[in-house]
């Protein structure tokens, strides 16, 4: 069950997302992740990455390193198990993103030989490097290290995951190992289904 505090956030991820699209009509840069904004990284195949490339879709965004042994391929195969799981009317509507805390090491190639490795070289998955610089803004961002270490490695990532939804609101943070993919499946679903609404209600009131 969710705690109140859980279910209070989610409401009012609704309510921001109903004055985004009911001001604004049609979805504008605002309707990104604000996270990604100012960001550029780069993918599995060198492509570029910001957060217009997420602007009016629902994403799914964790943090991993292909050096690690123990969480990040866990958590990636769950993850990899749960898209596979979903419907495809929802899978065209739902993006993932897997952001390297190990930019040095993880090249493009080498997140491509690790999407590879754990079933998760599928569509609408991007596995994400860049420099030093863009992942540790995007890591202070979201809290995605513990602020008390001086010097926290890559194995000091959070596994949390984070959903946004197609506004650029972050609906949830989910504590990721392991993955509650029966909760997660269904609250991706709930979110693609409350865009659509507002969607249609917004179209409907033009």
């Amino acid at each position: 069950m969710r705690s109140h505090q859980a279910c209070e956030f989610a409401r009012r991820g609704i309510r921001v997302a109903a004055a985004v699209l009911l001001a604004g009509g049609a979805l504008s840069a605002i309707a990104q992740p604000a996270p990604l904004r100012g960001l550029t990284l780069q993918d599995q195949a060198a492509r570029r990455i910001d957060a217009a490339a997420y602007r009016g879709r629902t994403l799914l965004l964790n943090f991993v390193f292909t050096g690690c042994s123990t969480t990040c391929p866990t958590q990636t195969l769950e993850l990899a198990a749960l898209r596979r799981s979903l419907p495809l009317d929802l899978r065209a509507q739902l993006d993932f993103l897997s952001v390297s805390v190990d930019p040095l090491a993880d090249t493009p190639a080498t997140l491509a030989a690790f999407a590879r490795r754990m079933d998760a070289d599928q569509p609408g998955w991007r596995f994400a490097t860049g420099a030093p610089s863009q992942i540790d803004t995007l890591v202070q961002r979201l809290a995605a290290t513990d602020p008390r270490q001086a010097r926290p490695g890559p194995a000091d990532h959070s596994t949390a995951l984070y959903l946004f939804d197609a506004t650029g609101v972050l609906r949830q943070r989910y504590a990721g190992v392991p993955v509650d993919r029966p909760r997660l499946a269904r609250e991706l679903a709930e979110v693609a289904a409350a865009h659509d609404r507002l969607a249609r209600t917004t179209t409907a009131g033009k």
